[in-house]
């Protein structure tokens, strides 16, 4: 999958900034900010689900009324990834 520059989140236009370092973290949401930051120096296939995860936060953030916690998050964006990459379905 090739990471875009932005992408729209609930009509909202959404800057991907590949960043070098993130203290410590693959990615990060900042919804005043409507920017998703991933860390440049993963894998590829870091890039990707963090990516995802990363859209499931602002999903929650965009639709939801209440959090849905990071763990919860975190796991169902491992298994849509794993999902979307094994079935061939990302470009």
């Amino acid at each position: 999958m090739k990471i875009p520059n932005e992408l729209k989140i609930g009509g909202h236009i959404i800057k991907v900034d590949m960043s070098q370092k993130l203290d410590g973290a693959n990615g990060k949401f900042e919804y005043d900010e409507n920017t998703i930051y991933i860390c440049k120096t993963l894998p590829q296939s870091q890039k990707e689900s963090t990516l995802i995860h990363e859209i499931m936060h602002g999903l929650n953030s965009t639709f939801m009324d209440r959090d849905l916690g990071h763990l919860l998050l975190d796991s169902l964006s491992e298994q849509l990834y794993q999902v979307l990459k094994d079935n061939n379905l990302l470009k």
